[in-house]
């Protein structure tokens, strides 16, 4: 539900715009402008971020925590093209989309001005294309260098990560959806819990699960989406340090699946706005903030 209200968002802007792509200014890099080793970031031939300013960088949801607020609507003044170095190598291009821009791009991103996180943040995803990275598994997020160069100033921390662990079909009731959830920091995370959501409420915040045939046809869950105080703390539970939980969702009301192969994909939402960086410490652990694209081949007989 909520990421379909923001490309609605989105594509009204499209419609309503008139705005085309730049292409980025092509000129020297000047080495004087602080690329180090470590993370780097430049748009526009210049540094705007490096390890100085990063406190760490969450890696399943591709979000950085700066150590003080950065205006990144200021620093990224004209929307365009930047680049990720890890200890001075480019290792992959990206773009800085704005949210009234009449164009789509693909591939990593960075949305400006930035919505839906906190001040001290930065995220790096792909609006449009997520899903079929996820299938692929071909992110250049991901590259093994970006993690050696984080890892060099303790800034790497793995963040929740999630996998489908299985998906069952009920003859006649549904699905059953069980989601894996690990925590291999040494700090303890916040996450919702679709147990104390209950269904409802917890596809309030995300599409939840739907599967596509060999042929393309969508199958889908009939979950009635029902809206809830976001910032309601009681509805999250703590997953410990180096710690696992499996998660169920029951999907009474699903598209009657014919015996056959299909690509299973799943949202994995977490608060991310509607919160300020002052919320996000609680006594015993931290919330997490992000958003998981999940994905499995399911064989159904």
């Amino acid at each position: 539900m909520r990421r379909a209200i923001a490309l609605l968002f989105l594509l009204l802007f499209i419609l309503a715009g008139c705005e085309t792509e730049k292409d980025p200014v092509e000129e020297p890099l000047d080495p004087s402008l602080h690329l180090t080793d470590g993370f780097c970031l430049l748009s526009r031939n210049r540094v705007v971020l490096n390890h100085y300013d990063i406190d760490y960088y969450d890696y399943s949801a591709h979000l950085i925590y700066l150590k003080e607020p950065l205006d990144f609507e200021e620093e990224f003044t004209v929307p365009g093209t930047a680049s990720v170095y890890a200890d001075s190598t480019r290792i992959y291009d990206l773009s800085l989309f704005s949210a009234v821009a009449s164009y789509i791009v693909y591939g990593p991103l960075i949305m400006v001005p930035q919505i839906f996180y906190p001040d001290n943040t930065v995220h790096i995803e792909h609006f449009w294309n997520a899903m079929q990275v996820a299938k692929e598994g071909n992110n250049p997020c991901e590259d093994p260098r970006i993690v050696e160069a984080l890892k060099k100033y303790g800034q790497f921390r793995h963040g929740l990560q999630c996998e489908i662990h299985s998906i069952r079909v009920q003859e006649g009731e549904g699905l059953i959806l069980e989601l894996e959830l690990r925590n291999e920091d040494p700090i303890s995370y916040y996450y919702w819990d679709p147990a104390k959501l209950g269904i409802g409420c917890y596809h309030y915040v995300t599409n939840g699960l739907f599967l596509i045939d060999e042929y393309g046809e969508h199958y889908r869950n009939h979950v009635e989406h029902l809206s809830w105080d976001l910032a309601d703390q009681d509805r999250m539970s703590l997953l410990e340090s180096d710690s696992s939980v499996i998660l169920t969702l029951n999907y009474e009301d699903f598209d009657e699946l014919p015996p056959g192969s299909y690509d299973a994909y799943f949202e994995f939402p977490a608060q991310h706005y509607n919160i300020s960086r002052e919320d996000l410490d609680l006594e015993d652990g931290r919330i997490w903030l992000g958003e998981l694209q999940l994905y499995s081949k399911v064989v159904v007989e």
